[in-house]
């Protein structure tokens, strides 16, 4: 299973983020993909 973390945007991203949220009419929610890593405890094995 993969764990993220929320991204941290500066004032201008996360007005470009709210922007797009109102043009799509959605909620929209930024990770950090360099935070994303695959948890060795969830992790599954084909044997």
């Amino acid at each position: 299973m993969k764990d993220s973390k929320f991204a941290e945007l500066n004032g201008e991203q996360l007005q470009e983020l709210n922007e797009l949220e109102d043009k799509l009419g959605v909620t929209l929610v930024a990770y950090d993909a360099n935070a994303t890593y695959n948890s060795p405890s969830s992790e599954t094995t084909n044997s």
